[in-house]
């Protein structure tokens, strides 16, 4: 009966800061942990919601530091599957930080490249490199704890 409880309030802690479609995904990963996507898209086809996008809202989730892996199974295909569980606020403070510290770096090497090719890099170079670095600076700002 606690852990009913203790899910149901992380539930209504997290799921408010989530896009409904991967707050939904979130919903069914808390129930039926750990799971792989093909298990709740199997288990829950009935649903209109439930697109053949599940897996990308599990790689939403992952990287995101709300779900992390929890093993690997042999579906009855013969295929290895991966199975996920929901994070503890610890893991996701982890989990936020180094996705951070790696976006960081990616950033500052960037600078680095801009800086150091100076004059001798194109102009379409710099423009990528300006758009990456811009795309980091999204990345960083929306990384949630």
């Amino acid at each position: 009966m606690e852990t009913i409880e203790n899910r149901n309030n992380t539930y209504k802690l997290i799921a408010d800061k989530l896009p409904s479609k991967r707050k939904e995904i979130y919903k069914l990963i808390l129930q039926e942990y750990p799971c792989s996507p093909q298990e709740i898209k199997e288990k829950y086809s009935h649903l209109k919601s439930i697109s053949r996008n599940v897996a990308m809202r599990f790689t939403e989730l992952r990287e995101s530091g709300y779900i992390v892996e929890h093993g690997i199974y042999i579906n009855d295909t013969g295929h290895a599957c991966t199975s996920y569980r929901p994070t503890t606020k610890y893991e996701k403070i982890d989990i936020v930080n180094r996705k951070y510290q790696s976006l960081v770096d990616k950033k500052s090497a960037l600078e680095r490249d801009w800086v150091n090719g100076g004059k001798q890099l194109s102009s379409i170079l710099k423009e990528i490199i300006k758009k990456e670095i811009n795309k980091i600076d999204f990345q960083i700002k929306n990384l949630e704890l």
